[in-house]
């Protein structure tokens, strides 16, 4: 059953705000039961709105954070916690991995909080999360970046900036720009919008003319990044594009290739393919062939992340690294060393999806 109560915060009497207060504290000036704080502190969802509010205002006022016995029970200073929605994906395992090894290397502990709920459009609380992650109190967090519509959002992420100040904790986003978000945080990030550049400028080079862009996908900026990217190395080349003949970004793999398939069969011509991701450009070889097309006999297509076994495809792909390794392995110094904006650098990797437009 849910609980609710009628009892107002308290903002005359009771403790004075205090990183010492703890859970009767607020349980005091919540008017609610140490139980309640409790069941509202571990995200407990037999809980009240109206109950919730009130404890959360309590906390705030009280500038509460788990008291330092029960932090050393959970997640020990010397620490280092990723948060990340799913332990899936490629390149979020690479960034992962490479983090979990340098925290080791640093004779430091390791945690991964995952939140779930990735690409399924489900909201994450990311008052639940990051009060988690707060009690825990570790050295650095590392946050992944995440575009789906139910993640954290910057101005979320940036009204916890003083706290976790307070508690000693540096706050690192990992594998997406800047944007909104506070300069205390710090940013390891790739070059995205040139790599995307330097890859259709090949294409160019190849005589390519007539290509398709598939993957747009207006509300990420990680995203938005590489079509502009795409687009500006046309543009510099003299070569009028029709946007309205590119497709949108669908995380349905067959979904994409019927409307890559579509693309082919009813639209302009075209004599490259451009992914957004290697999963994309995966998408657009298997559309092809399906309508009998060859690759690169007839089309090109390259892709962007250089996802493992992207050389070992049935064609092997032409793509975009992204150091994601070095990115997870880097997000650990920057948040022992406050380096504030690390880019790193892409490049393009040359395998058979692509060759010179046929005569």
């Amino acid at each position: 059953m849910t609980e609710t109560t009628d009892a107002v915060v308290k903002t005359s009497k009771g403790p004075a705000k205090t990183g010492n207060a703890n859970i009767r504290d607020i349980a005091a000036a919540a008017g609610v039961s140490v139980a309640t704080v409790s069941r509202v502190m571990r995200g407990n969802a037999r809980v009240s709105d109206a109950t919730r509010a009130k404890v959360e205002q309590a906390v705030k006022a009280l500038g509460y954070v788990p008291n330092a016995h029960a932090r050393a029970l959970t997640t020990p200073p010397n620490s280092i916690t990723l948060v990340m929605r799913a332990l899936s994906g490629g390149t979020y395992n690479a960034m992962a991995g490479a983090l979990a090894e340098e925290t080791v290397r640093r004779e430091m502990s390791f945690r991964v909080i995952v939140t779930g709920g990735a690409y399924t459009g489900s909201r994450v609380d990311a008052k639940v999360v990051l009060t988690d992650l707060l009690g825990q109190r570790p050295r650095v967090a590392v946050i992944t970046a995440d575009d789906d519509p139910g993640s954290i959002k910057d101005d979320e992420l940036n009204t916890y900036v003083n706290q976790f100040q307070e508690v000693g904790t540096s706050l690192v986003a990992l594998g997406r720009p800047r944007m909104g978000l506070d300069p205390r945080i710090n940013v390891v990030y790739y070059a995205g919008e040139q790599g995307m550049h330097e890859l259709t400028r090949y294409l160019i080079s190849m005589g390519h003319r007539d290509i398709l862009y598939v993957g747009i996908r207006p509300e990420s900026e990680v995203f938005n990044e590489r079509y502009r990217g795409f687009l500006a190395a046309l543009t510099e080349a003299g070569i009028r594009h029709d946007v309205s003949q590119d497709l949108p970004f669908v995380r349905d793999g067959g979904a994409d290739m019927v409307q890559i398939a579509a693309r082919y069969n009813n639209g302009a011509p075209f004599t490259a393919i451009v992914g957004v991701t290697d999963m994309v450009a995966l998408d657009a070889i298997k559309a092809l062939m399906s309508v009998g097309v060859s690759v690169p006999n007839h089309v090109s297509v390259a892709g962007f992340d250089d996802m493992p076994l992207a050389g070992d495809l049935i064609v092997p792909l032409t793509t975009v690294r992204v150091p994601y390794e070095r990115l997870g392995a880097a997000s650990a110094d920057a948040g022992l060393n406050s380096i504030h904006d690390v880019i790193m650098p892409t490049d393009v990797v040359v395998r058979r999806s692509t060759a010179p437009v046929a005569a």
